[in-house]
């Protein structure tokens, strides 16, 4: 898929997507990396309706694309049914819901759409 966060493309497992969930629109919960995203998760600081923004995470960024299974799990093990979360990391078969991976280009790249996704007041 494509869109302003991911000019070069990006990927979602379509078929872990529930139907209510193929159109979304939310509030942008930005963090740079998987460690401040599961710390915002775990102590549900994500509202339903969010999108979890987790950059920093592709290769160069994270190094090495590391997978984001723990954001997903956490996101559904909590119950959450109408969030969904973009990164430049990348996602395992074990994915489940609405997450879309290997944005690109990724955050750690100058200019790029993720790096500047602004962070909402508060």
């Amino acid at each position: 898929m494509r869109g302003s966060l991911a000019p070069d493309g990006a990927v979602v497992k379509c078929a872990a997507v529930p139907a209510a969930m193929w159109r979304h629109q939310g509030p942008a919960r930005v963090f740079d990396g998987e460690a401040a995203a599961m710390e915002a998760i775990l102590h549900r600081d994500i509202a339903e309706g969010d999108v979890v923004v987790i950059r920093y995470e592709g290769p160069r960024g994270a190094p090495g694309m590391p997978e984001m299974l723990s954001p997903t799990s956490a996101l559904m093990g909590l119950g959450y049914a109408r969030v969904a979360l973009v990164t430049d990391g990348r996602f395992s078969g074990g994915t489940r819901g609405p997450c879309i991976g290997h944005v690109a280009p990724e955050a750690a790249d100058r200019d790029r759409p993720l790096r500047e996704a602004p962070r909402p007041p508060g």
